[in-house]
């Protein structure tokens, strides 16, 4: 999954293509960290381009209930779409986009 919707990167890029990569919830202290990755575009994903953006974002200490017993990921889009400036009236990707350009494979001569 991934949430498209035209941003500006810190660097003045407009990106439109937005996933989760990691998740650091830790039950003890009651904090929880997403990692988001921009892309130019889900194409530039498709084609395993590198991100051209990563950010870190803490989720408050009132917020982390809403991850301690559900899905991090499906509820870390959620959240994102309703706390984050940016995020909100964006669209939901529930394609799974696993790279489409892959190098050119060696073929052997059989003989």
């Amino acid at each position: 999954m991934a949430i498209i919707k035209d941003m500006q990167s810190k660097f003045g890029v407009a990106l439109s293509y937005h996933r989760i990569t990691a998740f650091n919830i830790n039950y003890v202290s009651k904090k929880a960290v997403v990692c988001v990755a921009s892309y130019l575009s889900k194409e530039a994903r498709a084609n395993r381009h590198a991100p051209l953006e990563e950010i870190d974002i803490e989720v408050p200490e009132s917020d982390f209930s809403l991850f301690a017993e559900s899905n991090p990921i499906a509820q870390g889009y959620l959240w994102l779409k309703d706390n984050v400036v940016g995020f909100d009236d964006s669209l939901d990707d529930f394609d799974v986009v696993e790279g489409t350009a892959h190098a050119p494979s060696e073929t052997k001569n059989p003989q």
